[in-house]
């Protein structure tokens, strides 16, 4: 499941919004009949993800962030981990 926002970007007139609400989104290029879903180690930071033809990059992440991955390594690449812990050193 994920949901993302959209940070605001000063003076420039966007305004920071929620642009999807929390769902489960499948992978570009899969077939309907089996969706192949976006999971927790698709995100780390420099990921780009594809949301209904709509590009994100995964350029930042806050302590909440870092903590549960850290509490849910089974579910995390070491990897991501570490990349999310140098970010926010």
């Amino acid at each position: 499941m994920m949901t993302i926002y959209e940070p605001p970007v000063r003076n420039s007139g966007i305004i920071g919004r929620k642009f999807l609400e929390r769902t489960r989104v499948a992978k570009p290029n899969c077939p309907p009949d089996q969706p192949i879903f976006y999971g927790p180690q698709d995100f780390y930071i420099g990921a780009v993800i594809e949301v209904f033809r709509h590009w994100f990059v995964i350029t930042n992440a806050d302590e909440y962030v870092l903590k549960f991955m850290e509490e849910h390594k089974d579910q995390f690449p070491s990897s991501t981990v570490e990349s999310f812990r140098q970010r926010l050193a």
